[in-house]
């Protein structure tokens, strides 16, 4: 789907997040200096090692292993509970610091055809969209696992910000449910869950780009892993688009577990979300893709620059902005 007289791609790019690209977005904490933890530093910063012990866990790095435990054992329900009950309260209370983020730079980087896909339930992601709504035709959002931030309506099916009001009925939305890792997770019974993953799923059969990044693709989350396995290889391009894996894990262990996804030598491996098309050519990465692969006319490198200020990233992106509502893309870099 690509317009080769206006230069425009209409194919989405997908971008799929894990816990590892808010770590690296905030390796020294969240904007009160918070810890951004990944799964198998949950325990520690939750506190929650001694009861771990206690109930005879070994590992209680295991975050995962051991929670799928409670739940399939029902060995103790109360600390199943003060589990939940504490992952909810510290990822709630996370925030964005105020100068510019990698989450801004991602918001920022896809247009509304594009989709970003998260598995966190920290609240990073929606807080990002939300302070740049300023700029128009902003990338949707899936929370394939929910998020402490997100509300939903299911009456009027339009998913929001929990504590905001349902743009149509005028009510509260109520909290998106959380899925925490077991082995045999739901991804169908519960409405809003069932949605963002068939989301999800229609964009990797029509998608030009797909970016990993900082997703680890755990044993409890085989059946996600199966399910963007199968949207992906429902896409008629496949064997045109390119897949970018975003992680610091050695090459040759991400070739491994990727490897599925790959046609041929069509994918990139990277340890910095820097070097990928996301950040090499902001808005327009398909765009560029398709030009370099199918009119053998690479574009320039666009590459965002480094701001501390919202409002100077986005008085850079006003040319991209302008070619957008013009309907014909030049592929010109800002300056």
């Amino acid at each position: 789907q690509f317009d080769f007289e206006k230069k425009i791609a209409n194919s989405p790019h997908v971008l799929i997040l894990g816990a590892g690209a808010s770590k690296a977005a905030f390796p020294e904490g969240d904007a009160t200096g918070k810890k951004v933890p990944i799964m198998n530093e949950l325990a520690e910063t939750l506190n929650l090692e001694d009861a771990f012990s206690q109930e005879g866990y070994k590992d209680t790095t295991d975050f995962e292993a051991i929670y799928d435990n409670l739940v399939s054992t029902h060995r103790n329900p109360k600390l199943l509970i003060e589990v939940e009950d504490r992952v909810f309260k510290y990822f709630e209370n996370l925030s964005l610091p105020e100068h510019v983020t990698i989450y801004d730079y991602l918001v920022l980087s896809l247009r509304e055809k594009d989709l970003i896909a998260t598995f966190n339930w920290d609240p990073f992601l929606l807080q990002a969209y939300k302070r740049n709504q300023a700029i128009k035709g902003l990338p949707r959002l899936v929370f394939l696992h929910g998020n402490v931030l997100t509300g939903v309506c299911l009456k009027d099916r339009i998913k929001g910000v929990y504590g905001e009001l349902c743009s149509r009925c005028r009510m509260p939305f109520r909290r998106a449910k959380l899925l925490y890792p077991v082995k045999q997770k739901d991804y169908t019974s519960d409405p809003f869950i069932a949605n963002e993953w068939q989301e999800l799923r229609t964009d990797l059969s029509e998608g030009y780009l797909l970016t990993v990044f900082g997703y680890a693709a755990p044993a409890t989350d085989i059946e996600a892993v199966e399910l963007i396995q199968q949207g992906w290889g429902e896409n008629p391009s496949y064997e045109l688009a390119q897949v970018n894996v975003v992680d610091i894990k050695a090459k040759e262990e991400l070739k491994h577990t990727w490897h599925p996804f790959f046609c041929r030598t069509h994918y990139g491996i990277h340890n910095n979300i820097t070097n990928t098309w996301l950040y090499r050519f902001p808005r327009r990465s398909c765009e560029a893709l398709a030009m370099a692969t199918l009119q053998n006319d690479p574009w320039q490198d666009n590459l965002f620059p480094e701001f501390e200020e919202l409002g100077a990233l986005h008085d850079w992106l006003k040319p991209l902005l302008e070619e957008e509502e013009s309907g014909k893309f030049s592929g010109v870099p800002c300056l």
